[in-house]
């Protein structure tokens, strides 16, 4: 039952805010303090529901959540019969907790997705000279990698030689591929459309491979 109602907490904000204004509609315009007050009564219990079960939850594993001390503040509310503050404050809290999480699983997708973009591995100039396929987290500062035709550019960096055109609109979105000679500027995850060069990442780079695989790990925990 708790974990039904935890997943319901979307559908049970909305029946709260239904319910408010099926109360406040009463007050004002019917003027029926009856039908009003039993409106804001069961805006309350059915709001305070997943925020009471949050709070015992935490309390079981030692924790003072906000849930707590807004359930708390819901009982009070009812003990003063201040019917209206109770299911106001179970409404916003549960708006809030809901905006929250939207915008969190909304910056986990835009990074996830920015993380997807870059290849898992890269051409690495070995001791000899030659270039073997490596992973990417293998990829050190100072190392010099090559690109070819077609290929994902696999860290930031700056063209150490060579020319060519890449298709930037995954960073800028910016359709019209961009010209790459000596010293430019390149990123994660563009594709060289024509040419073949030589790239030399540089710190941020390197720091955002590593971070990749950070964050990937902190996805699946």
């Amino acid at each position: 039952m708790q974990g039904f109602i935890l997943r319901s907490k979307k559908q049970i904000t909305i029946i709260s805010g239904l319910l408010i204004v099926f109360a406040f509609f009463n007050h004002w315009v019917l003027h029926n303090e009856r039908m009003a007050i039993g409106g804001l009564v069961a805006a309350s219990i059915i709001g305070v529901l997943p925020i009471a079960i949050q709070a015992f939850q935490a309390i079981r594993v030692k924790v003072i959540s906000i849930d707590l001390l807004v359930t708390i503040a819901v009982i009070g509310a009812f003990i003063i019969q201040n019917f209206e503050e109770s299911a106001i404050v179970t409404f916003l809290f549960l708006f809030g907790a809901y905006l929250e999480q939207r915008t969190l699983n909304h910056t986990r997708s835009a990074i996830k997705e920015l993380t997807e973009m870059a290849p898992e591995s890269a051409l690495k100039q070995m001791a000899d000279g030659s270039f073997e396929e490596v992973d990417v987290d293998d990829v050190d500062e100072g190392d010099i990698l090559l690109v070819k035709t077609e290929a994902k550019v696999p860290v930031d960096g700056t063209v150490l030689s060579g020319e060519g055109h890449i298709n930037e609109a995954s960073i800028t979105g910016e359709s019209v591929p961009v010209g790459k000679k000596t010293d430019s500027q390149v990123f994660a995850g563009t594709i060289l459309e024509n040419g073949t060069i030589q790239i030399l990442p540089y710190s941020l780079g390197f720091v955002l491979c590593h971070f990749r695989e950070w964050f990937q790990q902190k996805l699946e925990n």
